[in-house]
């Protein structure tokens, strides 16, 4: 590949594995700058300098994240930088984690275990304008269809994932930039899609799924 002004972050709180996807991506040739993050602020700060600059940003953005997964994060990079690229990288081998990540429509979404021909597809392939999954990540979607699908929508999972890590009602509505009411109502139709009674039995629910 030909080098660009393409910038790539790695964002990985495992040191390890991100110097040494770090070093992948650069083998490829086609970044100007490679850099490793693992702290949400520093992310933000970096994506919000850079938002109104016309330089393409690749996040390859790992799945599961200190204390919590990275779909919420998805949903704030986004607001924040319409023009970020990202790729989840993920270890994950369960289906119904696999349709969660995909329901966020990354770009792109390799195994932890992909090597340098498959991460320069995946480049290729978002270069052309199209998603790319890795083989690895295709032969479970190719399952998928077996399974019955999540009830929740992205707003909803969205919204879930908040209430996991204690937001109130109030906390929540800001983040995702609706009013209580609406919180309240999500909160409401989520009980009743899965015929629960309450917010603790409605984690439970989603926990044993896998869907926070």
């Amino acid at each position: 590949m030909e080098k660009t002004n393409a910038i790539a972050i790695v964002f990985d709180d495992h040191l390890l594995f991100a110097d040494s996807f770090s070093a992948l991506i650069e083998r490829l040739g086609f970044f100007s700058t490679v850099n490793n993050l693992n702290d949400k602020k520093e992310l933000t700060h970096f994506l919000i300098k850079r938002s109104d600059i016309d330089v393409p940003i690749y996040l390859f953005l790992d799945y599961y994240l200190k204390n919590e997964n990275c779909l919420t994060l998805i949903n704030e990079i986004k607001r924040l930088n319409k023009r970020v690229i990202i790729i989840v990288i993920s270890s994950t081998i369960s289906p119904t984690t696999v349709t969660n990540i995909l329901d966020y429509k990354p770009q792109g979404f390799v195994s932890k275990s992909s090597g340098f021909n498959t991460i320069l597809q995946c480049m290729t392939t978002i270069a052309c304008g199209n998603q790319y999954i890795c083989p690895v990540i295709s032969e479970i979607v190719g399952n998928i269809r077996y399974m019955r699908k999540v009830p929740f929508t992205e707003r909803e999972l969205e919204i879930l994932q908040y209430f996991a890590h204690g937001s109130s009602i109030a906390q929540t509505a800001e983040k995702v930039h609706l009013s209580k009411h609406t919180i309240v109502a999500h909160r409401r139709n989520m009980m009743s899609k899965v015929n629960v009674n309450s917010i603790t039995e409605l984690l439970s629910y989603a926990r044993e799924r896998e869907l926070i």
